[in-house]
């Protein structure tokens, strides 16, 4: 299965709010006294006074000065782990995230991860005015995340958007709960574990992408056909045969109609050589979607597998096949007339059965009336065969002449076959000018 790549484009920031002790707007107007510089030996004496000060510039818009109090403040162990000081500090680095001098170095994720050492420290501390702070964190987190993977980033996607899962998992997912932004934290959760899922799998990581993918397919705000194929994907990259099949069923159930399901679930059978499990599951699908030409040349060349296996004997019904066979070529080919792989398997059909007639004929030995009659009824029949494959033999024929340069691989095998079998048929039909002219093309293709 060819890797489906796609971005999310999911990006939303919360208004910036720091709370009433934490003006954001950049440090311009009068100029404050601070502590800083101003008797350094106050540190030792009375450390939290840093705290104080920090606090009390980041008030009067002085964010740079509160910066340098706060970091001197947290030199000292005294007060760095205290929750006002971690509160303080978030508030601090999160006002510089607004100072365009500042954005490139991302002061929010310090904002971000002191904010979860003070909810380790003291989980009710300042709770209004911490939650918004978080929120806006795990939002700028998830931009960023968005923006990496897009930029096929994949490891920091990962590590940007599990700090998404980090922050709205807090009190197992309960701590927001009661916040006007819930139900839009729900969406953002999910495609951040989707985002997740695709990097891991987009790495080829897929042990890792396994478990973010089933969350995906488990919430129905992510739930979709192509995790379906993802997961599948991974669990067969993993040679877990047995979930793989678990979720072919489980996807194909909730997406019946998806071609790229159907055809894994077919290929898993295909794999398995489960023959009376394809037909069943292509007639279903042929059923499900009548207007496929795809799925009509999938089920006219598994009838012709079971009416003619390459190994062992054929079935008694071997005629009920080929003519369920024919009728799905057929069938195909109204849907899409120049394919060029239809309208040669049909004249491959018709010509093979007027070669089976062929080896009939030969198989009569002597020259009675009776054996003369024989003969006579089974070359009219292969040659109403034969002459049946023609017109379907010329069209592919024309379709692959178009390209013959870029032909390759089985195309040009199928090509060459054409081109031969339409040698014999004319020269059985006398018409000694086109077997010439075909195998001249022939030979100018060795």
């Amino acid at each position: 299965m060819k890797p489906i790549c796609w971005a999310i484009s999911l990006i939303l920031i919360l208004p910036f709010s720091a709370g009433a002790q934490a003006d954001t707007s950049s440090s311009q107007g009068k100029k404050k006294i601070t502590l800083a510089n101003s008797d350094d030996n106050l540190l030792e004496v009375a450390p939290e006074k840093y705290v104080t000060s920090a606090n009390d510039a980041l008030n009067d818009k002085h964010i740079e000065e509160a910066k340098q109090d706060i970091d001197r403040a947290m030199m000292r162990p005294e007060v760095n782990e205290k929750p006002k000081t971690l509160y303080v500090k978030a508030q601090i680095y999160l006002s510089l995230q607004t100072l365009e001098k500042y954005k490139s170095i991302n002061p929010y994720r310090e904002a971000a991860q002191t904010l979860l050492k003070l909810v380790q420290v003291k989980p009710r501390y300042e709770k209004e005015t911490v939650d918004i702070s978080l929120l806006n964190c795990a939002f700028f987190y998830f931009n960023d995340g968005v923006r990496a993977f897009n930029s096929k980033q994949y490891p920091e996607a990962i590590d940007y958007l599990n700090n998404v899962l980090k922050i709205c998992g807090l009190d197992d997912g309960k701590r927001f709960k009661e916040s006007p932004s819930a139900k839009q934290l729900d969406t953002v959760t999910a495609n951040a574990v989707l985002t997740i899922a695709n990097s891991y799998y987009l790495s080829g990581k897929y042990a890792e992408a396994i478990p973010m993918l089933v969350k995906s397919k488990d919430n129905p705000i992510t739930k979709s056909a192509i995790v379906y194929q993802f997961l599948c994907y991974s669990y067969n990259k993993q040679n877990d045969g047995k979930n793989e099949f678990a979720a072919l069923q489980e996807g194909v159930a909730a997406y019946p109609r998806d071609v790229a399901l159907r055809n894994d679930e077919l290929n898993y059978y295909i794999k398995s050589g489960r023959q009376d499990e394809i037909l069943k599951k292509l007639e279903e699908t042929a059923v499900l979607d009548s207007n496929d030409a795809d799925i009509q040349f999938n089920l006219a060349t598994a009838y012709l597998s079971v009416a003619r296996p390459k190994a062992g004997q054929r079935p008694a019904n071997e005629a009920e096949f080929v003519a369920k066979s024919e009728n799905a070529f057929l069938h195909a080919l109204r849907r899409s007339p120049d394919n060029a792989g239809y309208n040669y398997n049909l004249a491959a059909l018709y010509f093979n059965l007027g070669f089976d007639v062929n080896d009939q004929m030969n198989a009569i030995g002597g020259t009675s009336k009776e054996e003369q009659k024989k003969y006579d009824a089974l070359k009219a029949k292969r040659d109403d065969l034969l002459f049946k494959s023609m017109p379907y033999f010329e069209k592919a024929c024309g379709i692959f002449s178009a390209n013959e340069k870029g032909l390759s691989g089985e195309d040009m095998v199928s090509y060459k076959d054409a081109l031969t079998a339409l040698n014999k048929i004319y020269s059985l039909q006398n018409k000694m000018d086109k077997a010439q002219e075909i195998k001249k093309r022939l030979d100018s293709l060795q």
